[in-house]
């Protein structure tokens, strides 16, 4: 869920393209998109915050403490569960024209609160694009009953919070309120109760009751400090806005971790759960080295002196299969932001087009999709994330919206700003350790192969990682996506094996239209495996890509440039979660 402050507006209006986010509400969202949050009206809680009690858990004396979350995937949070699949219903009609139902069945990583002295019940959705936890307040009017509002919500399916029947709660007496660009909204009340997380006991952590909203499961934020909406919403007076301890600091200033920090694992695509080890990394969990970046500050024009989201740079992107050797699309460098609340991957829209064309995927103007025919079931093509000298490989597959009649959808979307937000569909093949203290990101090829655990306490740094080749050659300005250049040079072996590392600008990662030892794109690739997080030299089998370049002999005539349906995506730009079923009508 990426929270959008009033500075970040700004930003995005010196960027020109504010007039589509005032537009959002007029969009239907595309499928996969995270509800986009817009703090408004917000009145700083000034009430004495509890001082946090010292949390129990069975794991706090190891320093670290580990949640399991349930992944729910369906079309709404009413009917999420964790038997349904992504899918995508076409149906053919006598006029000839095709009926692509594309059914949002995104992903929702739950966890259950325990609140007040009655302990009742709560399920919230986890997400690193936010800061804040806020639960459905039990006397919200919009919980459905039996009437035909169009607002009414389930909150049965999650549960609400009743502060009147709980002896230990405080409220702060100051107003919390909260928008979305889906028409979506929360308010309610600041306060703190006897709180658990699992068996962990977080009281002392402060939450807003919202008491009236249209959103059916709540949010436990678990992102950086600066992105607190008492920080940085909306309508914040200067002198009054502060930080508080969310939930991973509080976990640190209690002692029952060592550091702010917290590594992420979806686990594999069928799986049903996944984790959060907070203040721990699992060498398990991940294969080869486990690398080193910086958060980029994409808000410094807006006067934030540190990094408030976590935007990465993404220093190139590749194809690579078995039959075609390693195709670079690009090496220019793109700030891209992880975010689990969102479940697709959105580019820039340039860059979805040389996808496209490598896979000859159709796009259709009317709705902003790419359509192509579905792969095939032992289909082995990469698409290749480089960011600074190491790799992270993602199967085509996990892109794919199956359909019927060999017709699929392709789950990377375009948007016309300069950005990126890499949702599940790729962080389900990282290993992300999130360094709140440090402003660093570190990430290896997530590993499968076992249920065992190695778990090593964070400290003052993360253990066993070290800085990536191109650490210091960083994402500043926006630029447009040139093709070419070669991702697939580095030898990521040369990284120094010390945690302080090596921060040497990458040459292959630097942005830069060119790249030494790439062949030109006439020349034949030999056949090479997927990086699987260890990245190689590989030049001779590595191809610059051209422009006319495509992965069949074959080119498909695109409908449309990729570009015309670009103010939807970002009017409709992601922070927490959407379910959206839309009808795309395609003619072929």
């Amino acid at each position: 869920m990426k929270l959008f402050t009033s500075k970040e507006s700004a930003i995005a209006m010196a960027l020109a393209f504010s007039a589509c986010i005032d537009q959002a509400a007029s969009f239907a969202l595309p499928f996969g998109l995270g509800k986009k949050r817009v703090v408004s009206e917000l009145e700083i809680p000034h009430g004495k915050h509890a001082k946090a009690q010292q949390p129990g858990a069975s794991n706090e004396s190891q320093g670290f403490v580990r949640y399991h979350f349930d992944k729910l995937v369906g079309d709404s949070f009413e009917n999420a569960s964790n038997k349904n699949k992504r899918y995508a219903n076409i149906v053919k009609r006598d006029n000839g024209v095709e009926e692509v139902e594309i059914m949002n069945q995104s992903n929702f990583y739950s966890v259950s609160l325990s609140i007040g002295s009655n302990a009742q019940n709560v399920t919230v959705l986890l997400d690193t694009g936010s800061s804040d936890l806020w639960v459905t307040g039990s006397n919200n009017p919009l919980c459905s009953r039996g009437d035909s509002n169009s607002d009414a919500v389930d909150c049965a399916k999650f549960g609400t919070f009743n502060p009147s029947t709980s002896d230990t709660w405080s409220s702060n007496e100051t107003s919390f309120s909260i928008s979305y660009a889906d028409s979506s909204y929360a308010s309610g009340t600041w306060g703190q109760d006897t709180l658990k997380l699992q068996d962990l006991d977080v009281t002392g952590l402060s939450f807003a009751v919202a008491n009236y909203t249209n959103s059916t499961v709540g949010v436990l934020g678990i992102g950086l400090p600066s992105l607190e909406v008492t920080y940085s919403g909306s309508n914040n007076v200067a002198g009054t806005r502060y930080q508080y301890e969310n939930f991973p600091l509080l976990l640190k200033n209690s002692g029952a971790t060592k550091a702010n920090a917290y590594s992420l694992y979806l686990n594999d695509l069928d799986s049903r759960t996944g984790s959060v080890l907070f203040g721990g990394v699992d060498h398990n969990k991940y294969s080869g080295t486990l690398y080193t970046i910086p958060l980029v500050n994409t808000l410094r024009a807006a006067g934030f002196s540190q990094p408030v989201e976590f935007d990465v740079t993404l220093q190139g992107m590749g194809i690579s299969d078995d039959e075609h050797g390693n195709v670079t699309l690009t090496t220019t460098k793109i700030p891209a932001l992880l975010d689990s609340g969102t479940t697709l991957v959105y580019l820039p829209s340039a860059l979805v087009s040389l996808i496209a064309d490598e896979y000859d995927a159709v796009y259709n103007s009317r709705t902003g999709y790419y359509v192509m025919n579905c792969p095939d079931s032992d289909e082995d093509s990469q698409i290749v994330f480089d960011f600074g000298g190491f790799h992270i490989s993602t199967n085509l597959t996990t892109y794919i919206i199956q359909a019927v009649g060999g017709i699929c959808v392709l789950g990377i979307l375009p948007q016309s700003s300069g950005t990126a937000i890499l949702g599940d569909s790729f962080l389900q093949h990282a290993y992300v350790v999130y360094d709140l203290d440090n402003l660093e990101i570190s990430m290896a090829q997530a590993s499968f192969e076992t249920d065992d655990e190695n778990v090593e306490v964070i400290s003052s740094s993360i253990p066993s990682a070290v800085k990536a080749p191109g650490y210091s050659s960083t994402w500043s300005t926006f630029s447009s996506i040139s093709s070419g250049g070669n991702i697939f040079t580095v030898d990521v072996n040369t990284a120094s094996a010390s945690s302080s590392g090596s921060s040497a600008t990458s040459s292959a990662s630097s942005g830069s239209g060119a790249a030494s030892g790439s062949t030109s794109s006439g020349t034949a690739r030999s056949s090479s495996s997927a990086n699987s997080g260890q990245t190689t030299s590989r030049a001779a089998s590595t191809t610059t890509r051209s422009s006319s370049s495509s992965r069949s002999s074959s080119s498909t005539s695109r409908s449309g440039s990729g570009t015309s349906n670009d103010a939807m995506h970002i009017a409709a730009a992601p922070s927490l979660f959407v379910f959206i079923a839309s009808l795309l009508t395609m003619v072929f």
